[in-house]
């Protein structure tokens, strides 16, 4: 039996526990207004959050992938032949960039050359023609800038069972810009000290036209070597370099014979041969007319040369000297004692033309006007400031045997003086020189192959060039 306390206990718990129920359940039916705004700004929270936690892991994903398609790339390249054995290697050794494997087998490095002028004639014949200062078309003042030189140059070897140099030069024609092959040259050692060499390049005769362009004391190269160099050539070299001595010996296609088809030669054949003894110092020190401070205290070098090449079987014509009979020879001098350094040369050319027998006797030839042609250069330099300020003095004479009869003196002599500025070595150099015509009463005929000696390649604005003309020159050049 329930006793009455018992059951009002009861029943007063059971109606509290339904109104607690039901308080309960109305409030969360009808939240308040400041509840809502809470929550709103919560879920707003906690979507932004999501968003920014979605966006980091995108990034890093996409990093991740980057990294393995890198990793990816790189393994395939190590599959590949032609980096199986080793991989290659690139960089610039200080001096030139490169690409090399890593074993050694293949080697290129790329360098190139600028060189641009300022150039200003003084010139009292008329730019490009003979002139006179009455003539109308009379110019005593013409200037102007030039792109002397542009070259890119890639040189190296290949080991293809035995080790093959080579050596390309691209050069930008400095009338028109155009690209131009100027050597191409493939080499090998044979023997201790010997090596082969067959391509397009220059022959062994001038010391001043085998020093390179950018190795030069004035702006340029002499007037006389511009008169007597045989330039390049199709040729087979065989040199050779011991501690005291060196020479080369060349079998080619003739002076200044370039690229060539058969039948096209001027020449039928041509042979060059160079010596040259080394009397103080080193090879490496006579490669340029500088006396540097980190050479030895004497540098010194004799050599000389011959050229000779048979003239093709119809050189009869007076205007085909090219295809002449020639002989040409010089001997030289370096020696440079610091901060002194002087250059010396004599040289001779001489054609001998077929000509065209006499109808009336075969042993008498017509038609011949055969040239005997001599020229000599001295030039000195000395250091003022080592290593930097390098003044300089060019003395000429060149006789070009003019063959002409109209009783003027056909030989002429010139003299350049200027100075160097050296910023780093011959890669970044200022020169500024002036040549004067010291003494030039008859004007000078081209050379055998038509190479006139007041070329635009060394300033000259013409070939109405007489006695006192000036020549301003201005240069900087840019190795790399």
């Amino acid at each position: 039996m329930i006793r009455p306390s018992q059951w009002y206990r009861g029943m007063l718990s059971s109606v509290l526990l339904l109104g607690v129920g039901a308080f309960s359940a109305v409030s969360a039916a009808e939240p308040s207004m400041d509840v809502q705004s809470e929550i709103k700004a919560l879920k707003a929270e906690v979507a932004r959050l999501r968003a920014k936690d979605d966006e980091s892991w995108l990034t890093e994903r996409r990093a991740e992938e980057v990294k393995t398609l890198i990793r990816e790339v790189l393994s395939d390249a190590d599959t590949r032949a032609s980096l199986a054995e080793g991989g290659v290697t690139a960089g610039h050794n200080g001096k030139n960039f490169y690409l090399a494997s890593e074993d050694g087998s293949f080697l290129m490095i790329v360098g190139g050359q600028i060189q641009m002028r300022y150039v200003h004639n003084f010139d009292t014949a008329g730019t490009g023609s003979a002139a006179g200062p009455d003539s109308e078309d009379f110019d005593d003042d013409d200037g102007g800038f030039q792109v002397r030189r542009s070259k890119l140059k890639f040189k190296g070897h290949v080991d293809a069972g035995r080790k093959w140099t080579y050596e390309i030069v691209l050069a930008g024609k400095r009338d028109d810009g155009l690209v131009e092959m100027e050597d191409a040259i493939i080499g090998t050692e044979i023997a201790d000290g010997w090596d082969i060499e067959f391509g397009k390049f220059k022959m062994p005769f001038l010391r001043t036209e085998l020093v390179s362009s950018s190795k030069q004391l004035a702006v340029d190269r002499a007037i006389v070597t511009e008169f007597f160099t045989i330039d390049r050539s199709e040729q087979i070299q065989l040199n050779y370099q011991g501690e005291m001595f060196r020479g080369s010996v060349s079998l080619n296609d003739g002076a200044d014979s370039e690229f060539t088809i058969i039948g096209s030669d001027a020449a039928e054949v041509g042979v060059a041969a160079r010596g040259e003894i080394l009397l103080a110092g080193s090879w490496k020190s006579t490669g340029d007319f500088t006396a540097w401070s980190k050479e030895e205290d004497l540098v010194a070098s004799l050599g000389g040369a011959i050229f000779y090449q048979v003239g093709d079987g119809y050189n009869a014509d007076n205007s085909s000297e090219s295809e002449a009979n020639y002989f040409a020879w010089t001997v030289d001098g370096l020696i440079k004692v610091k901060p002194f350094s002087i250059t010396a040369a004599f040289m001779g050319g001489h054609t001998e033309l077929d000509g065209t027998p006499d109808p009336g006797d075969d042993d008498v030839l017509t038609n011949v006007a055969n040239r005997d042609m001599y020229g000599a250069m001295v030039q000195a330099g000395v250091f003022l400031i080592p290593d930097k300020l390098q003044p300089f003095v060019r003395y000429e004479w060149l006789d070009p045997d003019n063959n002409d009869t109209d009783g003027l003196d056909d030989k002429a002599m010139f003299l350049t003086f200027g100075a160097n500025y050296y910023f780093k070595g011959h890669a970044a150099k200022f020169t500024g020189d002036v040549i004067w015509v010291m003494d030039l009463e008859d004007s000078i005929v081209s050379n055998p192959w038509g190479n006139s000696p007041f070329s635009d390649g060394l300033g000259f604005s013409g070939d109405g060039v007489e006695e006192d003309t000036l020549v301003a020159r201005l240069q900087f050049q840019l190795l790399f």
